[in-house]
């Protein structure tokens, strides 16, 4: 570190730093670097975590969606005009009645044909008649409990006409369950 003279003095040689260049050379070059490889360091190890955890971007997404307006009652008049051009009533929100006619959770957890009205029915001989064949859909969570037969109060939004493979000409109403509760398990 010193270098010793002909004279025997010693001086410090002129290529040693003190601590204030080396203070300097940090701040200047080593810093900038140790924070940019830090940061990447970081956001691998995030995208390691999302990945082994299973959370997506739809995931985050859905998760501040913007909340629904409230479902309107409607009368069974309104609901016969909604069903007839469901197309042209597409987003709006409706309360209904109806009686599953066909679910299976193992084929298709998210969807099953139900018929319904804007009305409550009450049973007759033992059965509800709801005039409207529709295809509803929703989460599976929400419609963990339902089985065929099951009479129930929805609340839903109008997507438009479900597609109908075999009868090009048959306009059933499509539908997304936002709220499902159960009101009767004994009725078939």
């Amino acid at each position: 570190m010193f270098a010793r003279y002909a004279d025997g003095s010693t001086c410090r040689k002129k290529n040693d730093l003190d601590g204030a260049a080396v203070r300097r050379i940090w701040a200047a070059w080593a810093r900038p670097i140790v924070t940019f490889v830090g940061i990447g360091a970081f956001m691998l190890a995030v995208l390691v975590v999302r990945a082994v955890s299973g959370t997506s971007d739809a995931d985050t997404a859905n998760a501040f969606a913007v909340p629904l307006e409230p479902a309107k009652h409607v009368n069974t008049r309104a609901w016969r005009t909604i069903a007839a051009d469901p197309a042209g009533h597409a987003d709006q929100r409706v309360v209904l009645w109806g009686r599953v006619t066909r679910f299976d959770p193992r084929a298709d957890a998210s969807s099953f044909h139900a018929n319904v009205d804007a009305a409550r029915h009450t049973p007759a001989n033992g059965v509800v008649n709801y005039p409207t064949s529709v295809v509803l859909h929703g989460d599976p969570a929400v419609l963990r409990n339902l089985r065929q037969g099951f009479i129930f109060t929805a609340e839903a939004t109008v997507d438009g006409i479900a597609p109908s493979g075999d009868a090009p000409d048959l306009r059933i109403p499509e539908l997304t369950v936002t709220k499902l509760k159960v009101t009767d398990k004994t009725v078939g």
